[in-house]
Order: structure tokens, then sequence, then C-alpha cells
């Protein structure tokens, strides 16, 4: 864009590596350089690994992080400058640095910058302090992810890959959840890991809840019909009955909020709308657990992020989603919990003390596609008036 045409953009690295990758993505700058602590070094190596290029040369430079006197000698000994059209862009790093970097910008004539990701705004500190709108940046879950040191393991989920009558199936699952409910802690059972290589042998919590789903009901039409879809979908003699479990724990609600979203009017909004992400650390580490996100998507500025909760909701739920939200997100990630279950004082206290969002209930789930601008941090949602 023609406002960021810098020949030279300084950056200030914070914790996040987001608004330093938003710079680098929407200016034609050939040189950057990611003025970095001992804290936040391992951004330049992020950022240089994911954005260098024969186009685009990154590099960085240390200062300490709160003298500023120190951190404004080196920037204005950073060499090469001299004739250039040098931004800096101030939307990262400690407060000294930014201080620093103002005055510099006001004794060298560069020109500071600062995104506004909360009005989508890039604010240029010069002038008549102008500001202008930010354009979409971000075109994939998948490069917040690489942003947050994680990869993804194997084939996300989209709601093109759901047959018509896995559709009908997870329909039916959410109209006859008061049923439900009752065989997905069995059904949750079945998927511990030491039942897994049974694959020949399900586990008598698997046959019981198996049992209810198939369960002749002459008189109830629902239940009839999600029978025939269960066997049609899991036929009892030819499926792998893990996979039928993993879906009766759970996955059936994950899927079912992805074609809400899918089939929402705001369905444009959401980029690269997924489920079923699998992650793996970058660096190879098989000594940390790997982490799953339920459901996700980008409306171009910013990650969205949704635990999905058909059975009970703990506090480590809340834990692993704001984790998550904050290590692949960053500052303007988002974390929505859905639960179809009502919860108690405790959850809601503890997410009213967080960094995410509760939505439970059939009000509020249906109508959260075309509401989930208006979601806010730390607030529940349970019916139609909490969008107001």
């Amino acid at each position: 864009m023609k406002e960021l045409q810098f020949d030279v953009i300084i950056h200030l690295a914070g914790e996040q590596a987001v608004p330093n990758y938003m710079a680098v993505k929407l200016s034609d700058a050939w040189r950057h350089i990611l003025l970095t602590t001992t804290r936040t070094n391992q951004q330049y190596s992020l950022l240089s690994n994911f954005c260098s290029s024969p186009e685009r040369e990154i590099s960085h430079v240390e200062v300490p992080a709160t003298d500023y006197a120190g951190i404004k000698g080196i920037l204005s000994e950073i060499p090469d400058l001299q004739g250039k059209r040098v931004g800096i862009n101030l939307t990262g790093g400690t407060k000294p640095m930014f201080a620093a970097a103002l005055d510099c910008c006001r004794e060298f004539g560069y020109t500071p910058f600062y995104f506004d990701t909360q009005e989508r705004m890039i604010v240029f500190f010069s002038g008549d302090f102008l500001k202008i709108p930010m354009p979409r940046v971000f075109e994939s879950v998948e490069e917040f992810t690489q942003l947050g040191k994680y990869r993804i393991k194997g084939e996300v989920k989209r709601s093109g890959d759901l047959s018509e009558g896995r559709r009908e199936l997870v329909k039916l699952f959410w109209q006859d959840k008061d049923r439900v409910r009752r065989v997905i802690a069995d059904f949750s059972k079945a998927t511990d890991k030491k039942y897994q290589g049974q694959k020949e042998n399900p586990p008598d919590c698997y046959l019981t809840a198996l049992k209810l789903i198939l369960k002749p009901h002459p008189k109830n039409k629902m239940a009839e019909a999600l029978a025939r879809a269960w066997e049609a979908e899991f036929p009892t003699q030819k499926c792998d009955w893990r996979n039928a479990a993993r879906f009766g724990a759970g996955e059936w609600f994950e899927e079912w909020l992805l074609l809400q979203f899918a089939n929402s009017k705001r369905n444009s909004t959401f980029i690269d709308l997924c489920s079923n992400v699998s992650l793996s650390y970058a660096d190879g580490d098989a000594s940390r657990s790997a982490q799953e996100i339920d459901v996700a998507f980008t409306d171009g500025y910013l990650l969205t992020l949704i635990e999905c909760k058909a059975g009970t909701v703990k506090q480590e739920h809340i834990q692993k989603l704001e984790n998550l939200r904050r290590q692949i997100g960053g500052a303007m990630g988002r974390g929505f919990l859905c639960a179809i279950n009502s919860q108690n004082q405790i959850i809601m206290d503890r997410v009213k003390n967080g960094s995410v969002s509760l939505i439970c209930g059939d009000t509020a789930l249906r109508m959260l596609p075309n509401h989930q601008e208006k979601i806010t941090p730390r607030k529940c949602y349970q019916d139609e008036q909490d969008y107001d």
C-alpha cells in the first residue's frame, strides 16, 4: 500500500509477532530491521524464517529493554539510513523503546506509525496524524499458527467435506440433544487412549451408548430418523467404532457449529473457516503435548478460536482456550467457549475473570454466527438479549 512505501522499516518487537508481520506484509520495503531485546530475539528468527525472500531482507538489532538512552543511541547508529525513506512501526516493544523511537523520528525525519487492530486503522504519528483503514492482512488460519510457533498436522475439516448423510446426522443430534446428552459421557469414556488399540473389541461404555442411540422408538419419529442416519454413517458391522465414539462424544457439536457459520448470512467474513485443527510444535519437540482447535477462522485481521463442549465444562478447558488464544491469536485474538448446557456460577465467574467468552444454550448458540462481532471477552452469552 502506498502509505507504507518505505525503503526501510524499523519494527519494535514485542511478545507477539503479529504486529510486525502485518507491517512486513503490507509494505513494499526491501529492508526490515527488528528492534529486539533478550526476551524477544526469537521474534527475529520467526519472522525471518516466515517472511524473508530475495525481495526482502530481514535483520535485527538488540537493545536494552528499559534503557531509554541506550536504545536511542543504538537506533541513531543503525547504518545506511541516510537519504532513505524510513518508517518505524511502533506497535510492539517496551515503553522506553517507544519513546526512544519516537524521538528518533523527530530528530531524523523518520515516519512513525502504529497498527490500531481494535479500530482496524493504521495511525501515523506525524503531520496531521493521518489515519487510514487497514486492509485485510491474513488469508488463512495457518498464518497465525505458524507465527505462534505451531504447525498444522494432517488435514483440517471444512463444511464442504461433510456429506449430506453426515450433515443430516449432525442436524438430528442437535435437534434430539436432550436425549443425546444421556450418551455423551459413555461415548467420551470410549475415546480414552486405553481403548484405542481395541479396533475389533469396543468397550462396554461404547456399546451402552450405541444401544440407546439405536433403541427402537416407534412413536418418536426423530429418534427413529436419528437411528437410521447413524446406521447409514456408522454401519454397525462395518465401521470403525472409534470414529463413531469420537463423533458421539462431541465431534457432532463441532460440526454443527462449523455448519452454522458456513451457512450464516455473514459467511463471507469467515475466512478459512475450518475445524479439527491438530497442532504440533514447529520445533518438533515431541515431549510437549499437541493441541487441537475445534473450530477456527479469521476475518483477515484477527483469529477466532472456538472450543466446543457437548459435555461437562471444566476450568482446565477455559485455561486451554486462553493459552491458545494468547499463543496463536495474540493480544487481539478471540476465544469462544461454546457449551450445549447452561453453566454453574463457578464456571461463569472463571470466564468473567479470564480472557475468553462463554456462549451456551440453544438461542445463544444459534445466534452466534450472525452476532459474533458483538462478542466481548469475559462475558457469558445465554440468551438473545445478551447480544444487545
